[in-house]
């Protein structure tokens, strides 16, 4: 399978977004979703972004349909942002 291109940045923008509309610390949300911080803080860095399951907790706790979360994410993927971009292979000798 293979992963939707720049899913994990949009995913993050929106979670994060979401989280902050809603008043909430990650600390608090990681809490009443039953995810550790260590996990939600990953899925807002955009390091993590594969659980499903993950997602629905979070928007039951934000008072929004997973489906809503997942139209956001599509208009980021739309719009932008798109993530910094990372050189490959080892830097150059200074």
């Amino acid at each position: 399978m293979e992963k939707i291109p720049h899913f994990n940045w949009a995913l993050a923008s929106v979670i994060k977004e979401a989280r902050e509309s809603a008043g909430l610390t990650q600390s608090q949300l990681a809490g009443f979703a039953g995810l550790s911080e260590i996990y939600l803080s990953s899925l807002e860095r955009g390091s993590r972004g594969d659980s499903i399951n993950a997602l629905m907790h979070i928007a039951r706790v934000l008072n929004l349909p997973a489906s809503e979360l997942l139209r956001r994410v599509e208009e980021v993927l739309r719009d932008g942002p798109l993530p910094p971009k990372k050189a490959k292979g080892r830097p150059p000798k200074v």
